[in-house]
Formats: structure tokens, C-alpha cells, sequence
């Protein structure tokens, strides 16, 4: 009964779009008969002008040009019209004849006298009259009546922009050219017609056991041939009911050629907002947890295609959760990729060995966090909570919440990491599986971004892509046609994506449509005031051996500019200030290091030297933990520390009483938390130490 209702409706849409086109065909003629009429009076207009300047011979030839240009309006009429015409293409060409015959003979007798006018009109009559009858115009029934309000009702969006016309010549085409013996799929129907903002989606029918979906989708390119439309505006989608059946949408208008504004991070129940489809019907998001657990993620796509805006945008919304925890890891060791997350990430880093040392603390998170897991239970609410009896069983999984948050470890350049030698030679591409193997259990992400889905960004491990692709796939512009993408097991090439950058597919959503990323300027503002999630004590205490000392960032900049300076120096580079400089003497230590560019090192990584050594958490300050002379700390940490002895208790509080970010801020707490000069008071909340230590001056 569904399907009898929903081809009744294809067929009221259908005739909907034929009355519409037959209104417009009964115009036709009277158009002409005006066309004729005005054409005769520029005849004569021009038989007049001759007669008065060349005398009345030289006016006869005002008729033959007055004749021959209706001829032309004619022709050019019946090639724009030849799929209009369709059987009318002699009956045309007799009115055509008649036409420019009346405009000869009035070219040289007055259009004004009543006689020609009726000839013109009662001829128009006679030779349009097979004309007329052919586009009458149907009076609708009942049941097309109440077919037409059930339209009303269903397609309320037909106003943005998809006419009826339109959905019934896709209708058409899709019978004539797909739906035919010979076309891709034979015998199929185009069921349950919706207008949504931007495209229009049917269901397609097809005989059960004459093909599949995954038949259907490889045919893609013949149906958007046959529907006239590029492949990249044809969205099949599988049914979750019958396998006979799949989604067809049709994309008729870009709504994402101007781009989506970023307005904020948005991020509920595990998935980020990170943009919108084509069809202006859902929005783009990234799953970053559900029921089984921390979820893992790819986005590949060439430079510029837009990956790193795709992973600022799904950083903000985890900083905005207050649910996890963000590391950053760059493969350019000047952290180039993403300024932003370099900036606002819980632990940034920068190059080879800074992102061994994020791998080597989340390793020893897996480690401990299998340890935690075993002591807690779920709660009623789905979240992990303390064991409170030995008989209640253990949690599964340790599902992100502010009580335990997530790590999720966004790992940007790949495909340098996984070539770096430091990092090939202690197997870096095989420890990166084993932790997207078994992190999810422990509230442990990975998203990775990288240049392709070839095999040797990922250092040659396919068990890596495959772990990393599985939930969440995005795949940018690239225009590489040898690589194919494989979203949801389908072949989707990313060349066809247009230019512009953001644009993808996406297997996270359950869509194969089309996405673009929101994107803004000045997203860097929306991350101030977000709720920073701090780790629980355990994880803190796994992970805190293996972080860097915080640099301040003023620090950090004059080490820059220092480092510029001594290489501009040694090449002998012109001063900022326009003076060459001059270059050092060979053997000095400026020029043994920056002499030669091949003998430019990263900087070592940090060894268990350079570890501050920290109290126990909850325990008095230990005296040679701490700076003797608090001068000694970087101004970020002293104005955090001076927010939280003026009162100040909560994260977000403190960071705006001492004018830093929230995440420098929290970086700051960490740091002093470490020196035991604040405690951890509760989630987000700071109290200055009571005593020792970090009471001294």
C-alpha cells in the first residue's frame, strides 16, 4: 500500500510539473501574434524611411528584409523549442511561412488598417488552434486535490529554490534514460519525492534480486549522466530497511560555495559540529566517543585542502566538553601546521622527539589506566564511578567525563612522523597501532592528519589506516586521480571535490555526501573561556614524568628571535635594520653551529635531568622542590599565582584576573600544582599552599 501511495504521488508530481509547462506553452501564441504585429510596423516603419530617401523603388526593398528577418525569429525559435515542439515541427514551419508573409505584405501596405489586423489574428487562431488543444490545461479531481495538500504538506522547502518543474523532469529523465530496458538500473522507480534546502532526495525502488547497492552506487557517474548532473551533486545512500532500496539525492543548489561560518565550538553526547552537507539538510560532526568507547579519526587530502581547519575545529569542541583532555602533536618541528592548537592544546608539541615524548606518556596512561579500570563500576548515569563493592562489576570501557576525561591526541604531518629516522628506528609507525588498537577502552583517541590514504603515510602499516579510517574518515580534495578514497568500503575519487578548501567526504556521519568544514578568521577567540577538563590524579601522575617544562611564551619568542639572529649572523644575512652583518670567524661556536645548514639539529629531547622533582600530590611541599626564590618563575605562572592568592579559585576566574588564556592558565596550574605552590581543590578549582614552600620569598 506505501508504494501504491508513493508512485500515486510521483505521478500528481509529475502532472503538477506538465500543467505548469502547459500554461506556459498556451502563452506561446500570443507572444507570436504580438511578435508578427510588432515585426510588420518595423517593416513599414522602414519601407517609409526608403520611400523618402531613395524614392519608391528603393522601398520594395523593405519587404524582402521584413520577410527575411521573420524568417530568421522563426528558425531561431524552432531550434530553442525543438524538445517543446516535439510533433509540431511541420505545423511550425507552415505558421512560420504565414508569418513572415503577413509582415511582407504589410511591409508595403499600412499594418493599420483593420483588414490586416484580422487576417493576423483570425490566422493566428486557426493555424495555433492543434496548438492550444495539445497544452489544455487539466482540472484537477478530488484525489488530485488531495494528493496536491499532501504535497504541500511534505515539501514546504520547494520554495528555496528546487521547482516542481525540475523534480519532474529528473523524474522523467531517471524513466527514460535509467529506468529503461537498457539503462543502469532497469525497472526502477523513483518513490517518496522530499525537498529539502538544497537538493531533493527520492528513494529508489528496484526489483528485488536485480541488483544491490553497492551495484547501484558503482554505476554513480551513468545515473548523474543520465540526470545530467555532476557526479559530485549525485548522493547514493543505503537503506537500513531493504536492500532493493537506497537513498538518491539530488544536490540543485550550493549553499557551501560561500563557505560555513564557524560560530563557536559546539560538542554533545561524544560528537563535535564541524560543518555541513550539501544538501543544507544535517550538519557535519566527528564522533569522538559513543558506547564503545574513545572513537579514532583520519583526514587526508593535499595541501591546502583544508585538514587543519577540519582539526582546529574539532579541537575547539573537545576543549569546549570539559570532558577531555587535548594533546597536540605537529610533524613540522616549527609547529607551522596549526598555530592555533599549538596555542590552545593541554600539551602541544612540535617535531620528532616531542611527539615521542607525547606517545611514551600516553603509553604509560594505557598501562595505568588498565590498572584504574579494574577498580571502577558504571554508574546510573553511564558514567565510570569508584567500585563501593568488591561484587559489582567492572566498567568495560572508561567512557570521557569530567570525572575521568578523555585524551585525544591530534597528530598532524603523518606522513613525515612515520619517515623521521629518530622515530623509524624505535618504532614509532607500530607503538601508534598499539595504541588506536586498545586506547579506546581507556577514553584514549588518535586523529591523525595526513597528505593521502597511501600505504607509505602510514608507514606502511594498513592495520593503522584501517583502525584509524574506521569511525571517523575524512576525506579532503586531492587531486591525485591514481588515489582512490574508500569511504564505507565505496570508491569515492577525491578529485572531483571542488577547489576552495574544506571541502570532503565523510564515513564519521553515516552521510556520503558532500561536507565542508565552518571555518573563521579569528577562531582563535572562541577559545577563551572554554571549560578546560583536568585529568584525574592517576592520569595526571602517569603522564607528568614525560611533559616538558613549560616555557613561557614570551620566553619562548625571544628564544626564537635569538636563534634567527645567530643564523642570519653566521650567513651573513643584512641586519633587520638594513646593515650586512658581518659573518663570524670560522672555528667560533656561532659558526661551527649554523655554518652549514646540514648541521642544524632539532634540539634533544628532554631526559630525566631536566624533570623538576614533584611532591606527592596531597602531601606538604617538599623544600627542594620548589624554587628558593619565587623570581625565579615565568610570568604567566607568577600572575597565575598572584590571581589564586588574591582569591581566585576557579580556572576560568583565574585566567581572566591574570590576563592569560584559559589553557596557558591551566599549563601555569599544572606547573605550580607540581612546585606545590597551589593544590587541586576539586575539578577546575585551585587553592594557593597553606604552608612551606610555597609560602617563601
Amino acid at each position: 500500500m506505501a508504494r501504491r501511495g508513493d508512485a500515486a504521488l510521483r505521478e500528481h508530481l509529475v502532472r503538477e510539473a506538465r500543467i505548469e509547462q502547459g500554461v506556459r506553452a498556451r502563452r506561446a501564441p500570443f507572444l507570436a501574434v504580438g511578435g508578427v504585429a510588432v515585426l510588420g510596423w518595423v517593416g513599414w516603419g522602414l519601407h517609409e524611411l526608403l520611400r523618402l530617401g531613395a524614392g519608391d523603388a528603393a522601398a520594395i526593398l523593405a519587404a524582402p528584409v521584413a520577410v527575411g528577418v521573420t524568417g530568421a525569429a522563426g528558425a531561431a525559435v524552432a531550434i530553442g523549442w525543438r524538445r517543446q515542439l516535439g510533433g509540431h515541427h511541420r505545423r511550425f514551419a507552415i505558421v512560420t511561412t504565414a508569418a513572415a508573409a503577413w509582415v511582407g505584405v504589410v511591409s508595403l501596405f499600412s499594418p493599420a488598417s483593420w483588414t490586416a489586423m484580422a487576417v493576423l489574428v483570425l490566422g493566428a487562431i486557426g493555424l495555433c488552434s492543434r496548438w492550444q488543444a495539445a497544452h489544455a490545461v487539466p482540472q484537477p479531481g478530488p484525489d488530485a486535490a488531495a494528493q496536491a495538500a499532501r504535497w504541500s504538506r511534505g515539501t514546504a522547502a520547494s520554495a528555496a529554490g528546487t521547482s516542481r518543474v525540475e523534480i519532474a523532469e529528473m523524474v522523467q529523465r531517471w524513466e527514460e534514460r535509467i529506468a529503461a530496458e537498457r539503462g543502469p538500473i532497469p525497472d526502477s522507480q523513483l518513490v517518496e519525492p522530499q525537498v529539502l534546502p538544497a537538493a531533493v532526495r527520492f528513494t529508489v525502488a528496484t526489483v528485488p534480486g536485480s541488483t544491490s547497492f553497492d551495484t547501484a552506487h558503482a554505476l554513480r557517474g551513468r545515473i548523474a549522466s543520465g540526470l545530467q548532473r555532476p557526479s559530485s551533486r549525485i548522493v547514493l545512500e543505503p537503506s537500513d530497511v531493504d536492500e532493493s532500496m537506497f537513498d538518491l539525492t539530488v544536490i540543485t543548489r550550493d549553499v557551501l560555495a560561500d563557505g560555513v561560518p564557524y560560530t563557536g565550538p559546539v560538542y554533545h553526547d561524544g560528537r563535535v559540529e564541524i560543518g555541513a552537507f550539501a544538501d543544507g539538510d544535517d550538519t557535519a560532526t566527528y564522533t569522538a566517543a559513543d558506547r564503545a568507547g574513545a572513537r579514532n579519526g583520519l583526514a587526508t587530502g593535499e595541501p591546502g585542502s583544508g585538514k587543519s581547519a577540519f582539526l582546529e575545529s574539532v579541537g575547539m569542541g573537545l576543549l569546549s566538553s570539559g570532558s577531555w583532555h587535548l594533546m597536540f602533536g605537529d610533524g613540522d618541528p616549527e609547529g607551522g601546521s596549526s598555530p592555533l592548537l599549538m596555542k590552545v592544546a593541554h600539551w602541544s608539541a612540535a617535531g620528532p622527539e616531542g611527539v615521542l615524548a607525547q606517545l611514551t606518556a600516553l603509553e604509560v596512561l594505557l598501562e595505568v589506566r588498565s590498572m584504574v579500570k579494574a577498580t571502577l563500576t558504571i554508574g546510573t548515569d553511564g558514567r565510570p564511578v569508584a567500585k563501593t563493592d568488591p561484587r559489582q562489576p567492572s566498567a568495560r570501557e572508561i567512557h570521557p567525563c569530567p570525572a575521568f576525561p578523555g585524551v585525544q591526541w591530534i597528530l598532524d604531518e603523518l606522513q613525515r612522523l612515520v619517515s623521521d629516522p629518530l622515530l623509524v628506528s624505535v618504532k614509532f609507525a607500530e607503538r601508534l597501532e598499539r595504541l588506536v588498537r586498545i586506547g579506546r577502552k581507556y577514553g584514549i583517541g588518535l586523529l591523525v592528519g595526513t597528505q593521502s590514504l597511501l600505504l607509505a603515510d602510514y608507514g606502511n602499516r594498513s592495520p593503522l589506516r584501517g583502525y584509524l579510517a574506521n569511525r571517523n574518515l575524512f576525506a579532503f580534495r586531492n587531486s591525485n586521480k591514481s588515489e582512490r578514497a574508500v569511504v564505507a568500503g565505496l570508491e569515492i575519487s577525491p578529485s572531483v571535490l571542488p577547489t576552495g578548501g574544506g571541502y570532503a567526504f565523510s564515513a564519521g556521519a553515516g552521510r556520503l555526501a558532500m561536507l565542508r568544514v565552518a571555518w573563521a578568521p579569528d577562531m582563535a577567540r572562541h577559545a577563551e573561556g572554554l571549560d578546560s577538563a583536568t585529568l584525574d590524579s592517576d592520569s595526571e601522575l602517569a603522564m607528568a614524568p614525560h611533559r616538558p617544562v613549560p616555557v613561557d611564551e614570551d620566553d619562548a619568542l625571544t628564544e626564537q628571535l635569538a636563534r634567527l639572529a645567530a643564523w642570519r649572523q653566521a650567513a651573513g644575512h643584512p641586519a633587520p635594520g638594513g646593515t650586512p652583518a658581518t659573518p663570524s670567524t670560522p672555528g667560533s661556536p656561532v659558526s661551527s653551529v649554523f655554518a652549514d645548514p646540514a648541521q642544524i639539529t632539532v634540539p634533544a629531547a628532554l631526559t630525566g635531568d631536566n624533570i623538576i622533582p614533584m611532591p606527592v600530590r596531597g602531601s606538604l611541599p617538599v623544600l627542594g622542590a620548589v624554587p628558593a626564590d619565587l623570581d625565579a618563575l615565568s610570568g604567566t605562572q607568577r600572575a597565575v599565582l598572584d590571581a589564586v592568592r588574591g582569591g581566585q579559585r576557579a580556572t576560568g576566574a583565574i585566567a581572566g584576573a591574570a590576563e592569560v588564556t584559559t589553557s596557558a592558565a591551566s599549563k601555569a596550574l599544572s606547573a605550580l600544582a607540581d612546585l606545590g605552590l597551589v593544590t587541586k581543590a576539586g575539578h577546575g578549582q585551585w587553592d594557593a599552599a597553606l604552608a612551606g614552600a610555597g609560602q617563601q620569598r
